[in-house]
């Protein structure tokens, strides 16, 4: 989302309310409920194109790796943007998941299908969601995905995503600019995440020590690595680099869908086409047609994708070679703080 300066006199308002219903919270005079399990938030400031998903997804790996003895039942709660679904809906009940991605949306769909055992529920109501998760699927632990605005449910530990590149863009609220609230917001931050950092390791952690002495938070820095490609709907996994020297035609229905194509290019690809779609698309008709059209005017090798977009495909296209990028967090500064947060909220269990 690019900034509309223009905008800038309707920012007040909404600024205004985004300030008094925080203050409302702060004081207690709106109320908080607790899910009868403890809650890490993941949340962010802007609209969009943080990671926040596939950071998610870590964070269950993180959590696993820490608790190996002790076998943690964990939930995800999530409000399923782009699903039709109404109400509370499990995507997975723990076990295995239960609900289609029409009805869940891409997110809740993703997650559930790349992390196994993990109970997935998604309703607008994330404090009805959580008592879901926790009375009727016995989840012990709960990752509230998108949820720094969402004060209404108690979190124990408040994880806040920047994008490594443009933390805090023109620094404008919405309609003006993309964030959500204010950037003094932050102070209710438990420790801040430079996300999709790109660079040397070692100046990614001075970039960290910097923006905490300035924000007076913890700061660590995770970057999105590809793991492989897959082709859908085959079990077929190549090497992130085997796409070097292919002619590609990419397609991204995600809120920052140049940051996909850089990462094609960066793996030697040779983009034939670029095609961005709108965030959480739902994939009609006229947009396959339009990615299958360009793919086959492109003359390229790959039609290649997001895994996000991937699990909302038709088998129709099945019949076409297309790759999406299965990726990976990786923190490169700050791990060790972060696992200490982490293990200060599992110890309450």
């Amino acid at each position: 989302m690019k900034p509309i300066p223009i905008l800038w006199p309707l920012s007040i308002p909404y600024q205004g309310v985004i300030q008094t219903r925080n203050r409302l919270y702060d004081l207690g005079v709106l109320p908080t409920y607790d899910a009868g399990a403890p809650v890490i938030s993941v949340g962010n400031l802007s609209v969009g194109g943080t990671g926040k998903t596939p950071f998610v997804m870590h964070l269950v790996d993180r959590i696993r790796r820490l608790t190996p003895a002790r076998k943690v039942r964990l939930g995800v709660i999530s409000r399923g943007y782009s699903g039709r679904a109404q109400g509370t809906l499990v995507v997975s009940d723990g076990r295995k998941v239960v609900a289609s991605v029409k009805d869940a949306g891409d997110e809740p769909a993703l997650i559930a299908e790349a992390s196994p055992g993990v109970v997935v529920v998604v309703d607008r109501d994330r404090v009805r969601g959580a008592g879901l998760a926790v009375k009727e699927h016995r989840a012990r632990l709960l990752l509230l995905d998108d949820g720094f605005q969402h004060r209404r449910l108690r979190r124990d530990l408040d994880i806040v995503l920047l994008e490594a590149e443009n933390p805090l863009g023109s620094r404008r609220v919405l309609p003006a600019g993309f964030l959500r609230e204010p950037a003094r917001a932050l102070k209710r931050a438990d420790v801040v995440v430079l996300s999709k950092a790109v660079g040397d390791d070692e100046e990614l952690k001075s970039r960290a020590s910097r923006l905490q002495d300035l924000i007076g938070k913890p700061v660590a820095v995770s970057r999105l690595t590809p793991k492989y490609w897959r082709r859908v709907g085959v079990a077929e996994l190549l090497a992130p680099e085997q796409v070097s020297g292919r002619k590609v035609a990419a397609f991204a229905g995600i809120a920052s869908p140049d940051s996909f194509f850089d990462t094609v290019r960066g793996l030697g690809a040779e983009l034939t086409a670029r095609i961005p779609l709108p965030d959480h698309c739902r994939y009609s008709k006229s947009h396959l047609d339009r990615v299958a059209g360009v793919f086959v005017r492109s003359q390229a090798d790959w039609l290649v994708t997001t895994a996000k977009d991937a699990v909302k495909l038709p088998s129709i296209l099945r019949f076409l070679p297309v790759y999406y990028l299965e990726v990976e967090t990786r923190v490169v500064a700050g791990a060790e703080m972060l696992d200490e947060m982490l293990n200060s909220v599992i110890e309450r269990l």
